[in-house]
């Protein structure tokens, strides 16, 4: 092997490289010719984890040093031996620093160097090295180092969305037997009567996904218990209140005249998650008839929770949530809060604050066999203090919460919860 003919490879990042960081320093008198200055970098470079690059048979020919700041990964040293510049040692070297940065969430990484208005023409090379590689020259500072200008080169990191973002933040792959495991120790077990919300991005990278959630439900209540989760299908609703996103003023009469009526299985459920969607699939699972604020359910109790649901309290008293809290159901949240907790809305509409505050929804609904917009009264719900209500009723000890993932199980009874925000509601709503 040959410097003309380079085979490198990039070694994960190893403490203790102080002698490695000082014998390259030494062969690169140009760059780092301040004993003092050396000194740090070795020093630094046996306390913090670094990279090196390296040849075939092993010798250390690069290496990159980095420093994490709040919200930025900095490039606190790199060096390569001079025989080797220009052979894309450094160009490996800081894609393997930006990568690990990027699958920490990093926003930002940054280097420091010295600036343009400093003659030296090997810096003048570094800061064409990294423009090379998309930093951007930020600011020369005059006081930053002794007798020297130092300039701040960013570079803006992507960061990773979907499935790839998931995957990036997640340490260890989250499985059903972990789920089950997490769902026992929240308190649910062979014959339990729950009523889920989920979020499985929030849990991490999930083997199986969302049928892994609803699995593992099934597997721990048995088949002598009941699992429910909401169906909302908020596209089935007067467009005149949509907000995530609005419409344009002059779409809504078409809306209403065009929107497919509500349909117990074509009906999707997409802004309720992977999980829901794999729930609504399984053959057994009931839905009752409410076209926005629909209610799931498969079990031995599913037929009585789902079988009454009015257009006029799709949360109400006559609702499947008010079935569930008869039935003592035991509320589980995975990797969401209280500000997706369904049951609340129970809570709400059993407040005074609720009698006064009613407005008109409409809905695409089948009647008689015939598609109709159908206009009706209902609570003017309102979810902004379900956080705070929830952490209220989380000081009195009535949840337990379980890590799952990079999440958590949040769990507790819904008798228990509903009776405590009904007065809580009135109490801090002021409007």
């Amino acid at each position: 092997m040959s410097v003309e003919n380079p085979t490198i490879r990039i070694l994960p990042p190893q403490l203790g490289l102080g002698p490695v960081c000082r014998e390259l320093l030494g062969a690169l008198p140009d760059w780092f010719g301040i004993p003092e200055s050396n000194d740090e970098y070795v020093a630094f470079t046996d306390d913090h984890a670094s990279w090196t690059a390296v040849t075939d048979d092993g010798t250390v020919v690069g290496l990159l040093a980095p420093e994490r700041h709040a919200q930025s990964a900095e490039i606190y040293l790199i060096a390569v031996l001079p025989q080797w510049h220009r052979h894309g040692v450094g160009r490996l070297l800081v894609e393997a620093f930006e990568r690990a940065a990027i699958a920490d969430g990093v926003p930002l990484a940054q280097v420091k160097t010295l600036g343009p208005s400093h003659p030296d023409e090997g810096y003048a090379l570094t800061r064409r090295f990294y423009a090379a590689m998309g930093y951007l020259q930020l600011e020369e500072f005059h006081d930053l180092w002794p007798e020297n200008p130092a300039l701040v080169m960013v570079k803006p990191l992507p960061q990773p969305t979907g499935e790839a973002g998931v995957i990036a933040r997640t340490a260890v792959p989250v499985t059903r037997t972990m789920i089950a495991a997490a769902l026992r120790a929240a308190g649910v077990s062979a014959g339990s009567v729950v009523i889920v919300h989920s979020s499985l991005s929030r849990l991490g990278w999930v083997v199986g996904g969302g049928q892994a959630v609803v699995e593992a439900l099934f597997e721990v209540v048995g088949p002598t218990g009941t699992v429910a989760m909401p169906a909302q299908s908020s596209v089935l609703s007067e467009p005149s209140r949509w907000e995530n996103p609005p419409v344009l003023e002059s779409w809504w009469q078409t809306i209403r005249d065009e929107m497919p009526a509500f349909d117990p299985h074509l009906t999707g459920v997409p802004a309720m998650g992977a999980v829901a969607e794999a729930f609504l699939r399984h053959p057994a699972t009931l839905r009752s008839a409410h076209p926005a604020m629909s209610i799931m359910a498969n079990g031995p109790a599913a037929v009585a929770v789902v079988a009454t649901h009015e257009l006029g309290a799709a949360v109400g008293d006559t609702s499947p949530l008010a079935r569930l809290y008869d039935l003592d159901a035991r509320i589980v949240l995975f990797g969401v809060g209280h500000g997706n907790n369904t049951s609340l809305h129970l809570a709400e509409a059993r407040t005074n604050w609720a009698r006064r505050h009613r407005i008109t929804y409409g809905a695409p609904v089948m009647v008689d066999g015939r598609r109709q917009w159908v206009s009706h009264e209902d609570v003017d719900y309102d979810s902004d203090d379900f956080v705070a209500c929830g952490d209220a009723f989380g000081v009195t000890g009535g949840e337990t919460r379980v890590p799952l993932g990079s999440g958590e199980i949040v769990a507790c009874d819904m008798r228990a919860l509903v009776d405590f925000a009904v007065p809580w509601l009135d109490a801090n709503r002021t409007g």
